[in-house]
This record gives structure tokens, sequence and C-alpha cells, in this order.
């Protein structure tokens, strides 16, 4: 969508929350709007890390056929469901799930290769606990409004992410960080904090709005921007209602229904002339219970919000 300024709102869809057979898929996110989509797998075929250059040519050609773009290139969820605390910051690469995921992105930046896309998706390690019972360490990063990363943690994610630049590097490709509220880059600041420590031009973002306010994190469409614009490859765009953070009590909500100031972060990528999709998922689920209706409410939602910035310049 274009303003009148001449700014373009680029649209995408996280595929996955259509929960259809991915030519299916393909076809429903064109006609909901969609230009650009990208995916953690395709249903019913091998991971992505594991396809042959052939499987992945197809993929391309499938998702062209559909007149659509791909965001970025996803080989599962790497780096995301790992705790920080079982890496070591000397030898990252003794932990076999770190060496599994690594070899993942790898091949995921081959991938791009093929495909033409200029960014593949990593997630950046778990707080101590989040799999495991009771998330402990969920109140304190709540009440410091998302967690201190310590000096020997921040070692880790240094240690962690120097073969990921590198292979990046080789490949010719960014390396977007998603913004998990479990994960260590779960609020704009702690983003900052990390990419920083890298110190890669290669480091991108994945902007989640939502889940910055669901960890606490306070003026995020307004500072969390600023902290976010320099490194800005895309938006992860869902809405939710935070009942009681302390407790982890929230509800997701159609987009612009809960408590996100999305008026203020489209300003905010106007204003600046921001190269970044606006990738909308779902979350919630309307009383049908249809994953299509939901992306539905969410682009006309998106939509409206877009005319409306658009209606003030």
């Amino acid at each position: 969508m274009t303003t009148k300024s001449g700014y373009r709102f680029k649209l995408g869809m996280f595929l996955n929350e259509l929960r259809l057979p991915f030519d299916e898929a393909l076809r429903t996110a064109k006609e909901i709007g969609a230009e650009y989509v990208w995916f953690s797998n395709v249903p019913g075929e091998p991971d992505i890390a594991d396809m042959s250059d052939a499987e992945v040519d197809r993929v391309g050609e499938r998702v062209a056929e559909h007149g659509l773009k791909i965001l970025m290139v996803s080989a599962g969820n790497p780096f995301k469901q790992i705790h920080l605390t079982d890496i070591d910051a000397d030898n990252p690469g003794a932990n076999e799930e770190y060496a599994r995921d690594l070899a993942a992105l790898a091949r995921s930046m081959e991938a791009a290769n093929r495909l033409g896309v200029s960014a593949v998706l990593s997630y950046t390690f778990a707080w101590p606990g989040e799999y495991s019972a009771g998330k402990p360490t969920w109140p304190m990063r709540w009440l410091t409004r998302g967690g201190v990363i310590s000096d020997g943690d921040m070692d880790k994610l240094e240690s962690a992410f120097a073969p990921v630049v590198k292979a990046a590097d080789e490949h010719d490709v960014d390396v977007t960080l998603s913004m998990m509220p479990w994960n260590y880059t779960n609020t704009t600041g702690n983003f900052r904090r990390v990419a920083e420590r890298i110190g890669s031009p290669r480091i991108r973002v994945m902007w989640g709005p939502a889940d910055n306010m669901n960890c606490g994190e306070s003026d995020v469409a307004g500072g969390g921007f600023i902290n976010v614009r320099p490194y800005l490859h895309s938006l992860h765009i869902k809405d939710l209602r935070v009942n009681d953070g302390m407790r982890l009590d929230f509800d997701y909500k159609p987009v612009g229904e809960g408590d996100v100031d999305f008026p203020t972060a489209l300003r905010g990528l106007r204003d600046n002339d921001a190269d970044a999709a606006l990738s909308v998922a779902t979350h919630f689920r309307p009383a049908s219970g249809s994953s299509v209706e939901a992306m539905r409410i969410n682009y006309d939602n998106i939509r409206a919000l877009i005319s409306r910035v658009e209606g003030e310049e």
C-alpha cells in the first residue's frame, strides 16, 4: 500500500499461520493481499535444511507461480529452543543442538542464494528454564523490562553468533534475528545490546512490538523504533492485551484491538522511509476458529490502520 507521501507499506505473511497445504496457503496469501511470504517449513516435505538444491528450486518456483516473493528463508527454528545456559562460550559447538542448528542456518544461506533472497532467520537462545517447568526467570524479566543480560551470557551470545556472521559474509546474506519473548532479543533494548556486541552489519531484526510489550518494555512504538531502526528487516505483526505481566497473563487480540500502538509504529516507518515488510501473523482465533478468517481480519485491520495514518498526511 502506498501513502500520499509516496511511502509504500510492503505487506507480507507468515504462511504457517494459515495451517493449510503449501500451494493452497500460497493461493490464499495472494488472494488476501500478501506480496511477501515466509515459512519455517513446507508441509509434507523435508525440512528446508534437508532439501536438495532441486527441491529448494521447486519451492521458489511454486511461490513465484502465485505471484509472491519470499521474504526470508527459515530452516526450521534455529537456536529457538536451546537454553543459553547449555552453551560454552569457549566452545559453543560442543553442544549438539547448537551444532545441528548452525548447520541448518548455513544451509538456509545456501538456499537463500539459490532463491535470490537476501536474508535468513535465526532465533537467539532461551532464557534459563524457559522450556522447563515454571519459567523461573519470567517475573525478574518483567520487573526489569526485559531482563538483564549478564556479561557472561553476552560472551556466550557473541561466541555463538561468530560463526553465523562468518557464514553470512561468505554467502552474502543478512541474518534476521527474531524477538521471541522467551529468547534473549525479547525487547528492542536487549536486541540492540546483542546486535552491538556481535558487531556485524549482517545482523538485522524482525521487530515484534507485541512481544516487546509482553516483556514489559515501555514506549515500544517510539523509543523501541529508535532502537531497531538501523537494523530493520521486517515487522512481526500481531496484537495482544497484557492482563498481568508479572504472571504472564495475556490474551492475543486482532490487530488494533490490543495494547500495541500501531499508528505510531507505522508513522515511524513512513517518516523514516524504512524498507521493512509488515509480516502479518494471527495468534488470536475468531469465534469460527478459522486461521484463514483470523488472517483476513488482521489484514483488514492493518490496512485500516495504514489508511488512518495516510489520512493524517
